[in-house]
C-alpha cells in the first residue's frame, strides 16, 4: 500500500480510520489544502482533548452518512459551533430489501453484495439526494473544516471520498489509494467475535459490509458506474442533479485547493 496515502491516517485517541484529505494533488496542479476536509469512522468516544483539538483547527460541520438507527445507539459528539447534519446513505430506494437480504445472506455471498452495495450507492435516487446534498455543504462551508463519517469510514465514507476527489480532479490512482489504505488501517478491528466485542453498537448489516476488506472491485464498480456518464463532473450534473456553478465553486474554493504545491501547505 502506498505510504503517502497511509501518511493522511490521523491516529487521534477515540477516533476510527480518521483522515485528513488535504495534500493530495489534482490533475490541474492543485493541492486540496490541509485541516479542511475530514475523512472519519465513528467519533462518538473521542476525549475532551481530540475534541477541542478538532474545534481548534477549525471544525465547523459534522456530516453523518449512517442511519438514524445507528446514530441514536452511537451519537456524534456535540460539539460547540459546529453544525451537525445526518445524510444517510441506506437504505436504498430502488433496492428497499437489500439490508434484510444481506443480513440473511450467507458470509460466502457477502463479497458480491457488499460489491452490489458500491452500484447502488452510485445509483440509488435516494443516495444521489444525499450524495448531492454533501456536495451543497462542503460549498457553503466558507471559512471552517468538514468531517464525514460513517462507522468505520470505510464504505459509505469511501463512496463520498470518491465523489469529492473526483470532482477536484484527483488523479483515479491516487483515489484508489486513498480508498484501499483502509485495510491497512483497521481490518484487524473488524473481523468475527473481535469486531462483535469491540463495537457491539451496529447492526449486523453494517457489520457484515464491514468484515469485507476494501477491494478494488468495489472501487472499480463506482469508477465504471462513473465513466459511462463521462466522468464525475458529468455524472454529478445528470446523475445528482448539481449545477455546473456547484462544481465550479467546490473546485475554486480557497479552502480547498491552493496552486502552489509546497509539503509545508
Amino acid at each position: 500500500m502506498s505510504d503517502s496515502a497511509l501518511a493522511h491516517l490521523i491516529e487521534l485517541p477515540g477516533t476510527i480510520n480518521l483522515r485528513d484529505i488535504g495534500g493530495y494533488h489534482t490533475r490541474d496542479g492543485h493541492t486540496i489544502r490541509k485541516h479542511k476536509l475530514y475523512r472519519s469512522g465513528l467519533i462518538t468516544y473521542m476525549p475532551e482533548a481530540v475534541q477541542q483539538h478538532l474545534l481548534e483547527i477549525g471544525l465547523n460541520t459534522d456530516i453523518d452518512l449512517r442511519q438514524p438507527a445507528d446514530r441514536s445507539k452511537a451519537p456524534d459528539v456535540e460539539l460547540p459551533g459546529v453544525a451537525y447534519h445526518n445524510l444517510s446513505l441506506y437504505p436504498f430506494a430502488d433496492h428497499p430489501h437489500f439490508m434484510m437480504k444481506f443480513r440473511l445472506a450467507s458470509k460466502a455471498a457477502h463479497f458480491t453484495l457488499a460489491r452490489d452495495s458500491y452500484r447502488y450507492m452510485a445509483t440509488d435516487p435516494r443516495t444521489a439526494k444525499m450524495l448531492r446534498k454533501v456536495i451543497q455543504l462542503l460549498v457553503q462551508n466558507e471559512t471552517g473544516a468538514t468531517l464525514f463519517h460513517c462507522f468505520a469510514g470505510k464504505d459509505r465514507t469511501g463512496v463520498v471520498a470518491m465523489l469529492i476527489e473526483g470532482l477536484l480532479d484527483v488523479p483515479e490512482k491516487v483515489a484508489h489509494q486513498d480508498y484501499i489504505v483502509t485495510n491497512d488501517i483497521l481490518m484487524d478491528r473488524f473481523t468475527g467475535d473481535q469486531a462483535a466485542a469491540d463495537l457491539p453498537m451496529t447492526n449486523r448489516m453494517v457489520m457484515g459490509m464491514n468484515s469485507q476488506p476494501a477491494d478494488d472491485s468495489y472501487f472499480e464498480a463506482v469508477q465504471t458506474i462513473v465513466k459511462q456518464y463521462g466522468g464525475w463532473p458529468a455524472y454529478a450534473k445528470e446523475h445528482l442533479d448539481l449545477t455546473d456553478s456547484d462544481i465550479k465553486d467546490l473546485k475554486r474554493l480557497p479552502q480547498f485547493t491552493i496552486q502552489v504545491q509546497h509539503p509545508d501547505d
